[in-house]
């Protein structure tokens, strides 16, 4: 079509020149746009074959003047001729040229100018096309892999070997899935694999992790590269590039917080879904409008089955969502600075209520969770001072719990801090515990008051003589280190009559006392006698 339009062009200039007095007016330069048009539409050729198109339209049979007959000389018009000839190859140059260049930066946008792997720009448009074509029936598998100490590598050795070493990964990892999968390099450290495949994501995780197995050897230099690979599934996970390819970095960086190698994307590990940052989002609004609440949960001595305390545990009632689980919003307030905002809080409203059942005739002993970052919050001590102060409580009415992993994270710190309570009368157990690493070493040194156990162990007790184990040895090693001992999560009466048997003192859970607001578990506290037994409740 184009072409017939230039020639169109050349026929109709011709035509015009002719039909206004021939090659001596003006008209005639309107030849050049259809040369010009030959150029920039069909390269060089088709410059050149526009200048002769025109050359012979304005040639030996146009005349100089159409009223007087005069004829062009062969020079004249063969002149002409070459002359757009050179203009069409010079428009057709210059045309080329700039496609080049368009292309090339179009590549670029969606590739890796050293690798020539699609970047993550590519990735997403060639995964949503992908999608596109493929039946709800098929299932595609998205790997996110992050190289490992590749910027330490590229540091020692220099650039140009990083460089070298990542060419030989990326040709291992072609060699070790389908060839029509996409590949992509999303980061200088990270990797992007795209497999249209309906077997196990097991079998996939084994290929993709075969690629690091074996060093690599860059310049006689054997270097081994360590992976964290994460996997997200179309279209169990997600439907959209976007979203496929971010659940499989939250698996991948979940792979390298559990110190795994590899991971499946799950729900339950992604702290950076958006109901979870909409929820964080909101939460300054819902701590300035009193929307957070602190409900208690019953402690009992277990040998007399006395209430002898309560845990405080936050709770949001949101005005939209109603009861927001505590798992959707705390795992994620922890990661930031509202932790410090939110545990004052807390701290403020527990020592509150203490001192309200205090007047009721209720002396109780609550315990408060304190995360890692509040262990880094120098003025966090003398706040719970000064609250305590104003509430007329003592040390001894106030346990602060705090986690064994999150001791361990900085143990000199963590046993620097929980010194530093002790010597202050508060009393301090290591939650979760039993899940950890903390040494026996360790243990003596962090001055702990008690060691409560991980409902992990305590929900099968019963029925999961391995746990029998593990809680028995707990007890042990908490009586000859002079630890109480606190047990969380029991949910059956088989399991509260073992931990009785075996001396433990003091228990939590559904078959004691559900979470309750503060005015509930008030009513709870009046309600109970140091003579009642506890009876199982339904753990539902």
């Amino acid at each position: 079509m184009s072409a017939i339009v230039i020639v169109a062009l050349a026929l109709a200039t011709a035509w015009l020149v002719y039909a206004t007095g021939g090659i001596r007016y003006s008209w005639s330069h309107l030849i050049y746009v259809p040369v010009v048009l030959g150029g920039f539409a069909f390269g060089v050729w088709g410059g050149v074959l526009a200048g002769i198109i025109g050359g012979l339209a304005l040639g030996p049979l146009m005349p100089i003047n159409t009223l007087t007959g005069e004829m062009q000389t062969f020079l004249n018009w063969v002149y002409r001729l070459i002359f757009l000839c050179i203009n069409g190859a010079l428009v057709g140059a210059l045309s080329q040229l700039f496609r080049r260049y368009l292309y090339k930066l179009q590549w670029l946008h969606d590739h890796h100018d050293d690798t020539d792997l699609l970047n993550l720009s590519g990735l997403t448009l060639a995964l949503n096309e992908m999608i596109r074509r493929t039946p709800d029936e098929r299932r595609l598998i998205v790997a996110a892999i992050q190289l490992n100490g590749l910027l330490d590598i590229q540091n020692t050795f220099g650039s140009e070997f990083g460089a070298r070493l990542l060419r030989q990964i990326i040709d291992r990892t072609k060699q070790m899935v389908p060839p029509e999968s996409l590949f992509a390099l999303m980061q200088n450290d990270r990797l992007a694999i795209v497999i249209d495949s309906d077997e196990p994501h097991q079998s996939t995780l084994d290929r993709i992790e075969e690629i690091f197995n074996e060093s690599y050897v860059v310049d006689g230099v054997p270097i081994h590269v360590k992976a964290n690979v994460g996997l997200s599934h179309f279209p169990e996970h997600a439907r959209t590039a976007e979203d496929l390819l971010q659940k499989a970095g939250v698996a991948m960086h979940w792979a390298d917080l559990s110190k795994s190698s590899s991971s499946i994307y799950n729900l339950a590990n992604d702290h950076t879904n958006r109901e979870n940052l909409s929820l964080l989002g909101a939460l300054p609004g819902a701590i300035a409008r009193g929307e957070l609440q602190v409900w208690y949960q019953a402690k009992i001595a277990l040998p007399t089955d006395e209430v002898v305390g309560s845990e405080a545990l936050l709770r949001w009632n949101h005005p939209q969502r109603g009861l927001v689980p505590p798992g959707l919003f705390i795992p994620q307030v922890e990661e930031t600075m509202l932790i410090d905002r939110v545990t004052r809080s807390v701290i403020a409203t527990v020592f509150a209520d203490m001192s309200g059942w205090r007047a009721a005739g209720h002396r109780q002993r609550v315990s408060v969770n304190l995360s890692v970052h509040n262990l880094r919050d120098d003025t966090l001590l003398d706040a719970i001072d000064i609250n305590a102060r104003r509430y007329g409580l003592t040390a001894d009415d106030i346990e602060l719990e705090i986690t064994e992993s999150a001791v361990m994270m900085d143990l000199d710190h963590g046993i620097r801090v929980i010194s530093q309570l002790r010597e202050r009368g508060y009393r301090v157990a290591i939650d979760d515990f039993g899940v950890g690493h903390s040494s026996l070493a360790y243990l003596q040194k962090m001055r702990a008051s008690a060691l409560k156990i991980d409902q992990v162990f305590i929900k099968t007790l019963a029925t999961n003589p391995n746990n029998q184990k593990i809680v028995r040895a707990i007890l042990l090693l908490a009586q000859s280190l002079g630890l109480e001992t606190v047990a969380e999560g029991i949910e059956d009466y088989a399991s509260l009559a073992l931990l009785r048997e075996w001396g433990c003192e003091y228990g939590q859970g559904y078959a004691i006392h559900r979470p309750a607001p503060e005015t509930d578990f008030l009513r709870f506290l009046e309600s109970r006698t140091s003579a009642q037994p506890i009876e199982p409740r339904s753990p539902d």
